[in-house]
């Protein structure tokens, strides 16, 4: 039986992939898991395999073309499922966590579905698939369906967490789940069975509880395979109620169902009308009364008039102010980002022998600095902040002490030190502190690595960040300066060598060295911590590393030099 392969949805905001490179050719027979296709991304390169063994009948796209997710890639002959695969893939599946496993989808017959051969007839076993380019496990943060919940297809079953970020797994066909096969709050690996499905086709599709809202693809759709000519594919920008699927990136699709927001009425202003985050949520907020108008009916009963929703008790006009009203207090599952936080965290004061050394600075010449570049950046529309004059202190200082700028390579058991300084910044976001990377630092100007920086916080606040702007830090820098504090002693990024604390800038009396004598004046004053791994570097280093920030940012003319 012929199947038609369409790319998957491979990752957040992802709506399109280009084809780099056929791994086989019309003809070959192939083994379930084997590499058909690499595929690149935004966020990453990955392999595309075969969901079962056969024959590759047709390659529905070339090499360099760019293709949406949803396209058909190729058609394998199911039947030829016996067939030897092709001698020089024959090694490809024993390495099935490199790629992405998408989990096929089965048209309604009585006879056993051949993509499915382990999921005995109608019911599929679902599977955690390759979700992302070295991404080994996942945690359960959330099930949104209970067993017996009649699905859609791909309506969001459950929520997975992993290193990189939280995604939504839909269901690949509709259908009854007929068990739930891990617990929320569960660390699982890559092709462990989440849940069972058995398939009932249309039927599922038309059920009442397959709310509407919920049948779009999610973050992490599993490539539908489904029968030549059995289409279900969607075009492009579907029209509400033509019964083709809205395009949209996942966070769209997330945030339409927390505001109740039909994407069918939303406009895409993505590339060939995608729908993306912030089109729902203009939608939202330009459309404030359209949600209810479609639920109330059009005559009211006299007695429904004056009803008003349902709200907490206003609070008494003699509650202490600051006292919040409702429960005393709450209990949230430790788990999703937090809990990844928390190990991480824990395993680098349990395992890097951290120490502290603190220096104040002078930066009252860099405040002026900042002040003339802040309206130059203004020009080109880059905001200028502190922190550029800061990544630029740091990659010089690196660049003199290196023994600061490394990481162990605790299997090999090899201090490694770098020629290159790809600075991670702490960013505080929504969902906990997330570390991206900015890269080749020594190599940038001020107003580029404004523009780089400003590009990329921004696009971590939104979750929408790639995987492999996660990594590849050999030095971290934590800035809690625009927040408060005067000094604090940061865990270091582990394995990372060392991190720097950057804290409030404040205005204090000093005394200024001038041909005439000392004075006192109005100065302003930072702070900066540097945590070391006291077992790699010596506080000397962490010192010596210290004077060069001091002198460099003091003195932010020598940055240009």
């Amino acid at each position: 039986m012929a199947l038609e392969f369409k790319l998957p949805d491979i990752g957040e905001g992802i709506a399109e992939g280009e084809i780099v490179k056929w791994l086989v050719k019309v003809g070959d027979s192939v083994a379930e898991h084997q590499p058909v296709v690499e595929v690149m991304t935004d966020k990453a390169t990955v392999e595309i395999p075969a969901p079962q063994a056969g024959k590759i009948l047709e390659l529905r796209a070339k090499e360099g073309e760019v293709v949406p997710v949803g396209k058909v890639l190729f058609v394998l002959d199911g039947a030829a499922a016996g067939a030897k695969p092709a001698p020089a893939r024959a090694a490809a599946p024993a390495a099935p966590q490199k790629t992405i496993q998408p989990a096929p989808k089965v048209e309604p017959k009585r006879e056993p579905a051949p993509a499915l051969p382990r999921a005995g007839g109608p019911t599929l076993a679902f599977k955690l698939p390759d979700i992302g380019e070295g991404i080994a496990e996942g945690e359960i943060v959330k099930w949104l369906v209970k067993e017996g919940d009649v699905v859609a297809e791909h309506q969001p079953v459950v929520e997975v967490m992993t290193d990189k970020a939280t995604v939504e797994i839909p269901a690949p066909a509709g259908g009854v789940i007929t068990a739930l096969r891990v617990k929320a709050g569960q660390v699982v690996p890559i092709g462990t069975v989440l849940f069972d499905l058995a398939t009932t086709g249309a039927a599922a599709l038309s059920a009442p509880q397959a709310a509407p809202v919920h049948a779009a693809p999610s973050a992490i759709a599993p490539g539908p395979v489904t029968p030549s000519g059995g289409g279900n594919g969607s075009a492009p920008g579907g029209a509400p109620g033509s019964g083709d699927k809205v395009r949209a990136v996942p966070s769209a699709r997330r945030v339409a169902r927390e505001l109740g927001v039909d994407l069918a009425n939303v406009p895409g202003s993505g590339r060939g009308g995608i729908v993306r985050r912030a089109d729902v949520e203009a939608f939202a907020t330009s459309a404030p009364a359209s949600a209810p108008s479609t639920t109330t009916a059009p005559s009211a009963t006299p007695s429904a008039a004056p009803a008003r929703p349902a709200a907490a008790p206003a609070r008494p006009s003699f509650a202490p102010v600051g006292v919040p009203a409702g429960p005393r207090e709450t209990r949230t599952p430790f788990r999703g980002v937090r809990r990844k936080i928390a190990e991480a965290m824990s395993r680098s004061k349990t395992t890097a022998a951290h120490f502290t050394v603190v220096e104040e600075v002078d930066v009252t010449e860099l405040v002026r600095l900042r002040e003339a570049a802040k309206k130059l950046g203004e020009e080109q529309g880059i905001k200028v902040t502190y922190m550029p004059f800061i990544m630029k202190a740091t990659a010089l200082g690196l660049a003199r002490h290196p023994e600061l700028n490394g990481t162990l390579d605790e299997k090999a058991q090899e201090l490694v030190r770098f020629a290159y300084v790809n600075l991670g910044i702490a960013t505080d976001t929504p969902n906990g502190l997330i570390v991206p990377v900015i890269r080749e630092v020594q190599h940038k100007g001020i107003l580029q690595l404004a523009a780089e920086l400003n590009d990329l916080a921004e696009r971590t606040r939104a979750g929408k960040v790639r995987p492999d702007e996660l990594s590849g830090g050999t030095f971290t820098i934590t800035n809690a300066g625009n927040i408060g504090g005067t000094l604090a002693t940061p865990i270091i990024n582990f394995p990372e060598i060392a991190i720097l604390g950057v804290h409030r800038i404040q205005k204090k009396p000093g005394v200024v060295e001038t041909p005439q004598g000392d004075r006192i004046e109005v100065r302003q004053y930072m702070n900066l911590s540097a945590s070391v791994d006291h077992r790699l570097a010596d506080g000397a280093d962490a010192a010596r590393f210290l004077v060069t920030m001091k002198r460099l940012l003091e003195n932010p003319g020598l940055l240009a030099l």
